[in-house]
């Protein structure tokens, strides 16, 4: 006949019992915590949000930051491009991108519905003109497109795509942030610029 082992060998040979009550307090209490739906919302609310604030701190940490420097680049069509008065937002994007296909719209429907003052599009990383007048085609961009370079990119910070900077009044950047980002995130740090 098998004898019983006591619990604590099972669960920590050793352990005193004040240690095996300190040791089995914390999940038990874990578990009695998560009993409370409001509570346990709550928690897990906080910790996605602290998690995506990291995340965002950590890839905006390169990005350029403070006033607005003129951005003296070619256009992709020979229409005149007019001064940037107002909140705007300056978007840098690569044709091949397939979150830039995505969001690209949303930085368009904001300036037509007269939420955004201004856009600017920066192409990276093309291959030729083409292939930039391509993607604008297909996404039906009508803001000022500029043809980027590496210095571009350098001098900006830009690290993945598509990027984008929100700029208030003042010609200051107000906002970063990299990846895709719905149409009332940008609306949002629009309004935080204003």
């Amino acid at each position: 006949m098998a004898t019983r082992e006591p619990l604590t060998a099972c669960c920590g040979a050793g352990l005193s019992g004040n240690e095996f009550r300190v040791k089995f307090k914390i999940p038990n209490a874990w578990r009695r915590l998560r009993r409370r739906p409001v509570l346990s919302l709550s928690i897990d609310v906080a910790v996605i949000v602290l998690v995506f604030l990291l995340i965002h701190s950590w890839n905006t940490r390169n990005l350029r930051q403070g006033v607005l420097p003129d951005l003296k680049l070619p256009a992709l069509s020979a229409s005149e491009i007019p001064e940037t008065e107002g909140v705007g937002v300056i978007y840098f994007f690569a044709p091949w991108c397939f979150y830039c296909k995505n969001s690209i719209d949303n930085v368009e429907a904001l300036v037509t519905e007269g939420r955004l003052d201004w856009a600017r599009a920066v192409a990276l990383e093309y291959d030729s003109k083409g292939a930039v007048q391509a993607f604008v085609d297909e996404t039906g961009f009508r803001q000022p497109v500029l043809l980027g370079n590496g210095g571009v990119t350098r001098e900006w910070g830009i690290q993945a795509f598509p990027t984008y900077f929100v700029v208030d009044s003042d010609g200051r950047i107000s906002s970063r942030s990299v990846g895709y980002s719905t149409k009332a995130g940008l609306w949002l740090r629009a309004q935080l610029a204003e």
